[in-house]
């Protein structure tokens, strides 16, 4: 990396901190681009050679920060092992799970700001590195060992997370409507289900 895309990354991420930190202190709307310029010690125009708007950022800051939960878990799944996929996405379900659970700014954050758009952005074109992998095709890794077919694998891992997402927020943030191992029992009873249901049966198991 040059000296300048070097500077321009750090540019960039310095915009992503002062945005989370304004965005959870104040809150999106209460926060112009100014403000985040200003945090970050910037020109306000600077910030329009990074992001479109605000909510470009927004978006960008969930997709960055949900990568990074399932890199850390898948990390630690790979030093695991288990041998089943059931096992394998209740694994790396229970590692976000802690994680947001550890850091309820983080968990206010995504929960509230969590879309279908910004879900799509961030399995498919959102939080790469630099070699242009994604969470996405982590996922479909997984899929692949495990031999088995699916119908709509987007759709089942959407299911999943917004399962997790929606359930969890009152658990951790307020313990309602039952603890938080509680809802993990039947939480993860309930992914199988989902996963379950969306595998397809070959012909040998119908025969």
């Amino acid at each position: 990396m040059s000296k300048l895309e070097q500077k321009k990354k750090q540019k960039r991420e310095a915009l992503l901190i002062a945005a989370f930190s304004l965005f959870t202190s104040k809150g999106i709307h209460e926060t112009s681009i100014a403000d985040i310029a200003a945090e970050a010690h910037m020109a306000k125009g600077t910030f329009y050679l990074y992001f479109k708007d605000k909510y470009d950022l927004r978006d960008k800051l969930i997709a960055e920060h949900a990568k990074n939960l399932f890199d850390k878990a898948s990390l630690d799944l790979s030093k695991e092992e288990l041998n089943t996929l059931e096992d394998k996405v209740i694994f790396i379900a229970d590692h976000v799970i802690n994680e947001l659970n550890e850091n309820k700014i983080l968990l206010r954050f995504i929960s509230k700001n969590l879309s279908w758009g910004v879900f799509h952005d961030m399995l498919v074109t959102g939080g790469e590195d630099d070699s242009g992998f994604t969470f996405y095709d982590g996922y479909c890794a997984l899929l692949e060992q495990s031999a088995r077919k699916f119908r709509n694998p987007e759709l089942m891992l959407y299911m999943i997370v917004e399962l997790i997402n929606s359930t969890c927020h009152n658990v951790i943030l307020m313990q309602e409507p039952v603890d938080l191992e509680e809802l993990k029992l039947e939480l993860y009873g309930v992914i199988c289900d989902i996963i379950h249901r969306q595998e397809i049966e070959t012909e040998w198991e119908t025969s």
